[in-house]
């Protein structure tokens, strides 16, 4: 797992609830004023070595979708992250989904595929390039 300058990684899942994913990928801070790792680093197994909160970006859409472009159009580099996306992936996923957690300049080593949110999966889809 890695600091990598123009890649990014995604995940993909669904919530029923925007505050929900806001809880989840929250840092919080103890009486010491350190910081307490989120439930999606502690999920994921992502350390604070190579995390940072200010690349981290979230989507949430009322309604799933399985269309990339729909789920993407609001990203940072959405151009290039739908484009590289459907190429692996073509231009619609498998499931429908209503949420993506983008975390840029970060390679995920895939320590963990999926986990759970909302009592729903949130899956790791892989990471692409979003600048050279």
């Amino acid at each position: 797992m890695m600091e990598n300058p123009g890649a990014v990684s995604l995940w993909f899942g669904n919530c029923s609830d925007e505050d929900l994913l806001s809880k989840y990928v929250e840092i919080k801070y103890d009486n010491e004023g350190d910081r307490i790792p989120s439930s999606f680093m502690n999920d994921f197994q992502i350390n604070f070595l190579e995390y940072n909160q200010d690349l981290l970006e979230c989507t949430y859409n009322e309604y799933p979708t399985s269309s990339l472009s729909e789920l993407l159009k609001n990203a940072s580099y959405s151009d290039s992250l739908i484009s590289e996306l459907e190429d692996f992936y073509g231009e619609s996923l498998e499931e429908p989904y209503n949420i993506v957690i983008r975390l840029y300049d970060f390679e995920y080593e895939e320590l963990v595929e999926e986990a759970k949110l909302d009592g729903r999966k949130l899956k790791y889809m892989g990471s692409v390039i979003y600048e050279d």
